[in-house]
C-alpha cells in the first residue's frame, strides 16, 4: 500500500505528533490523560521537503504502511499558529433585478 495524503495528529498542545494514511485511523497509540490526539492538518507526500515537519518522508510511510502510523516530534514550523479560515460571509440574490443584495447593502 503506498500512502498518498497524510493526517497528521497533535498531542494537545504538546509536540508530539503523529501521522496516518487514514483520517480517524483508530490504531493511533492511547495519549497519556488528559491529552488527545486532535486532528492538525492534511498534506500530500510529494510537495513536503525532508524534515520540514520534524520527519524524513520515507521513514514516515515505511512505518504507516508496517503499523498504521508514524510518531514524531513536530517542527516549530508545524506546530506554529495556523491560519483559520473567515467564514464566508453569503450573498444574497435580488431576484427582481439581478443584483447581488450584499453589494448595495449599507
Amino acid at each position: 500500500m503506498s500512502v498518498e495524503r497524510l493526517y497528521i495528529y497533535r498531542r494537545g498542545a504538546t509536540n508530539a505528533c503523529a501521522l496516518t494514511g487514514e483520517k480517524g485511523d483508530t490504531r493511533l497509540p492511547a495519549p497519556l490523560a488528559p491529552d488527545r490526539w486532535q486532528f492538525w492538518m492534511q498534506t500530500s507526500r510529494y510537495p513536503i521537503e525532508d524534515g520540514l515537519h520534524g520527519f524524513a518522508m520515507e521513514t514516515a510511510v515505511t512505518q504507516i504502511d508496517a503499523r498504521g502510523f508514524y510518531l514524531f516530534t513536530g517542527s516549530p514550523k508545524l506546530l506554529a499558529t495556523r491560519i483559520v479560515a473567515r467564514v464566508a460571509i453569503p450573498h444574497v440574490l435580488n431576484i427582481a433585478t439581478g443584483t447581488d443584495a450584499s453589494s448595495t447593502a449599507k
